[in-house]
């Protein structure tokens, strides 16, 4: 993690792969949270996301493929 160039905008790749670096246990949510100044509430509603979307992704019919 650098800061050489700050993050101006959060998209949902760098989303995910901060989330995935947690996962992986290379970092935590209160390190993103100091490292880029955000709450760590943020960085978890991220992962409660994540979380939530692979759960559909792991059902046989995902909500999105219904809809």
């Amino acid at each position: 993690m650098s800061d050489d160039n700050p993050i101006k905008r959060w998209t949902a790749k760098r989303k995910a792969a901060v989330v995935m670096d947690i996962f992986k246990g290379k970092t935590t949510a209160a390190e993103v949270a100091r490292h880029y100044d955000l709450t760590v509430s943020e960085v978890e509603g991220w992962i409660d996301e994540a979380q939530r979307s692979m759960e559909n992704g792991f059902k046989a019919r995902p909500k999105d493929i219904r809809e």
